[in-house]
């Protein structure tokens, strides 16, 4: 194996450890910079179970990996429903569950709802993830955006409830993957080829 590939696997497998990690993480970024390509690379990479649980236009993500189970959740009643049933789950045996599109579920009730009370919601979808890692001492990946402000959205409330953040932004043809604590301070960070994601997801 060329030098170059070996150096790629071991940052990738190192990274991989990481994100495997029992707890609640957060990842975020801003548009385009393949937050959800990266987390389907983990899921299906990794060795074991995993889940995907698509929110919004993530619910159409697709995947070939017959070891993800697929959930989709349009609107915060489905995504509350599907969170309550995996809260009282005995059976699976996930390794790591991703929960793509926080925030999505949230952001209409703003509609009909004080700011208050929406926070109160995204708090509870939160605290379930949260309770759902320790559960089933899996690692479970919240996939968000960014605001304009560089922060995760709804990050008043996830910085209570997880263990790091992850922040993913695209450097030329790399990922750049900053761990960073619930405080937003740079711990450390992996550069991942581009095209090892693509290679890995058949693009």
């Amino acid at each position: 194996m060329p030098h170059t590939r070996r150096s790629e696997l071991g940052t990738w497998r190192s990274f991989l450890g990481l994100i495997k990690q029992p707890g609640l993480k957060a990842l975020y970024g801003p548009p385009l910079s393949f937050k959800t390509s990266l987390v389907l690379t983990c899921l299906e990479t990794q060795k074991g179970k995993a889940a995907y649980i698509g929110l919004g236009k993530h619910a159409l993500s697709r995947h070939a990996d017959s070891n993800i189970d697929t959930f989709q959740a349009l609107n915060f009643r489905e995504a509350v429903n599907l969170l309550l049933d995996f809260m009282v789950e005995r059976q699976r045996e996930w390794k790591i569950i991703a929960y793509d599109g926080f925030g999505s579920e949230c952001i209409p009730l703003y509609c009909g709802m004080k700011e208050r009370s929406v926070m109160q919601a995204a708090l509870f979808i939160a605290s379930a993830l949260r309770f759902i890692a320790t559960k089933l001492s899996a690692s479970v990946v919240v996939v968000t955006t960014e605001t304009y402000k560089g922060k995760p959205l709804f990050y008043s409330v996830l910085s209570k409830r997880v263990e790091s953040f992850v922040r993913i932004s695209r450097e030329e043809d790399f990922i750049r993957a900053s761990i960073l604590t619930p405080q937003l301070l740079e711990e450390h960070a992996y550069l991942i080829p581009l095209d090892f994601i693509q290679r890995r997801r058949g693009g």
